[in-house]
């Protein structure tokens, strides 16, 4: 019988080291090394495609086309209809096992991106391989590789369901074959336990503990359709997006900055202490010059409530007799984004469109002010603009342009 370099026994596998959250930026993210082979995976969800994309740095195309389809049963076929889920597949050093370990990385990576993997049991995968003088090994390295007359990788459930394998070399007998799945069954129950011994050592306690999970952010609303106009820039980065219908025992935060600004602030903020979660929340209004800027921060009130038809009414009668080239206004939006305990380091970002007031309301999209609210530049009202023109052009819509390329920096540091 062949006797490893490494004294392994033929149906043992080697070690296992797992660094959880690897990449700052990027929390669903593993570094994964079985031996000397190093294998970096991350994912994240993004919003403006569908299904999965599987991306790798050092395997060929047919190993990226073997993941994809081994990963594709794996996860919600609904969730891939809404979404597109990107995994990136790095390898650093190959030992032996490439193929193998890029998955179990892969599933490594998706198990810390929530909702993502359908309720079963985990996969795992694992090389097989068969010497000159017909003995199997399980988990082969680079050196074994290079002298197996055939080699098998096979991912399967700790319960022996497989779920897809690949056989190259030599043909197999069946008894050979045979063997081999049993000598695949081994490997995959000893990676399962290194996997989950690793799992529930570094990532269980966090979640037992109720340390917040550094792959979430709140959005400080209660509108789902301000939720999704962020998540779009979140989702990408592998974070998970909530918002306030996700805690309903918060307490209302009062309103009392002078400014678009402070007000932001205050609720990102205290959001913040409260949940011990980074919180982003805006602060927008409408700002006419024709009224020296109002009604500003008390733009959803400027009738005494929360009434759009009563904020519009009151907009037109206080401008009855302006002329039209001096109805100019400004939407304006204000985004902070708070960490825990470091209010004195908000990230504060801004966005304008400028318009005018007509004098007669039109458009049946929108909400607020916006059918009053006339964009030059489009030659149509906010409430005349579809959603998706209205989510490129808009205050907010502006502001998050400003918001994405610094949130990544303010959040690693």
């Amino acid at each position: 019988m062949m006797v490893r370099t490494d004294n392994r026994a033929v149906n043992d596998v080697r070690p296992l080291q797992v660094q959880w959250r690897y990449l700052t930026q990027q929390p669903a993210s593993v570094l994964w090394q079985r031996g000397i082979t190093k294998i970096m995976v991350a994912a994240y969800w993004q919003t403006k495609a569908a299904g999965l994309v599987v991306t790798g740095t050092g395997l060929t195309a047919g190993q990226i086309d073997w993941l994809q389809a081994a990963l594709l049963p794996l996860v919600s076929a609904e969730a891939l209809t809404q979404q597109q889920l990107v995994v990136t597949i790095t390898t650093l050093e190959n030992d032996g096992g490439q193929l193998a370990e890029a998955f179990n990385a892969t599933i490594g990576a998706l198990q810390l991106l929530p909702d993502t993997l359908l309720d079963q049991q985990v996969p795992c995968a694992v090389s097989v391989g068969v010497m000159a003088d017909q003995t199997t090994l399980v988990d082969l390295t680079l050196a074994e590789e290079e002298i197996a007359i055939s080699q098998m990788t096979m991912v399967a459930t700790a319960q022996e369901q497989v779920g897809a394998l690949t056989l190259s070399g030599q043909p197999v007998d069946s008894s050979l074959f045979n063997e081999l799945i049993l000598r695949a069954s081994q490997g995959c129950t000893r990676t399962t336990a290194q996997f989950q011994a690793s799992f529930q050592q570094a990532v269980q306690p966090v979640m037992a503990a109720g340390i917040p999970d550094v792959g979430t952010i709140v959005i400080a609303t209660k509108n789902p359709g301000k939720a999704r106009e962020f998540e779009a820039v979140f989702a990408k980065a592998g974070l998970k997006v909530k918002t306030l219908l996700d805690y309903p025992e918060l307490p209302e935060i009062d309103e009392t900055g002078q400014t678009f600004e402070a007000n932001a602030r205050l609720k990102a903020d205290q959001i913040a202490a409260i949940l011990k979660l980074p919180v982003l929340a805006d602060d927008s209004g409408l700002m006419v010059d024709a009224l020296d800027g109002r009604p500003g921060i008390y733009s959803a009130r400027f009738a005494g409530d929360h009434n759009d038809a009563g904020n519009n009414a009151k907009l037109l009668f206080e401008l009855t007799g302006v002329p039209t080239e001096k109805r100019t206004a400004t939407f304006h939006s204000t985004l902070a984004f708070a960490k825990p305990d470091r209010p004195n380091e908000d990230l504060v970002v801004e966005g304008n469109v400028a318009g005018r007031i007509l004098g007669i309301p039109r458009g049946d999209n929108g909400f607020g002010y916006d059918p009053l609210f006339y964009v030059p530049e489009l030659d149509a009202s906010m409430a005349e603009l579809s959603l998706a023109q209205k989510n490129q052009v808009s205050h907010r819509a502006r502001a998050i342009a400003n918001l994405e390329p610094v949130w990544r920096d303010w959040l690693a540091d």
